[in-house]
């Protein structure tokens, strides 16, 4: 009953989501919505996994995921994707190519998933989809860019301050080793800069 509950309110967020990017008709609405399907990922399952085509993209109506790529023998994470957004690996999805990325469920997760073929035929049926699609890649490398700039720009310390004022949910929902990793520090100096935080 709970999943049923979770995806009944993901379908609502979802349309409210796609809505207030671009304003679809009620029948291009319904259209849309048709082509989402369910998609449920026990924690540590792979949303996608290095090496193979990602073949949808999720709205996430439960749960966390974590993107991330292995470098050097270790496990580098570039992204927590969190509930009501939307989650690909974009170049991947988009170019149906094998991806360089992970995306990991890192808690029982709900997704309302497109495929790509699904994303193809609703690109031909209604015109504003691709508006949509635009709209949202531009979103995605803004912030993209942002974490560029942000890591260049700010200190270790900043960077957490950012995370408390912008993402607190994170920190009370991810593993801190993921959290430490996506600000580009150890867990133990994150330890430190956490403990400082909470002394001020």
């Amino acid at each position: 009953m709970e999943n049923v509950l979770e995806r009944v309110e993901g379908g609502i967020a979802l349309h409210s989501f796609i809505q207030g990017i671009v304003d679809f008709s009620d029948e291009e609405m319904e259209i849309i919505m048709s082509h989402f399907k369910p998609m449920s990922l026990p924690s540590g399952e792979y949303f996608v996994d290095e090496g193979l085509v990602c073949k949808h993209i999720g709205f996430i109506s439960k749960g966390y995921l974590r993107s991330f790529y292995e470098i050097n023998d270790g496990e580098v994470t570039t992204m927590i994707n969190t509930k009501h957004n939307i989650v690909t690996a974009h170049t991947s999805f988009t170019l149906q190519r094998p991806s360089m990325a992970y995306i990991q469920a890192i808690t029982d997760t709900e997704l309302l998933v497109l495929s790509h073929d699904s994303m193809e035929e609703l690109y031909k049926r209604i015109p504003k989809w691709e508006r949509l699609g635009r709209l949202i890649t531009e979103q995605v490398y803004g912030y993209v860019e942002s974490r560029v700039v942000d890591y260049l720009s700010l200190s270790p310390e900043d960077r957490y301050r950012k995370m408390l004022e912008t993402d607190a949910k994170l920190l009370k929902n991810v593993p801190l080793r993921y959290i430490a990793s996506m600000l580009g520090i150890t867990p133990e100096t994150l330890s430190r800069i956490r403990k400082k935080v909470r002394q001020e």
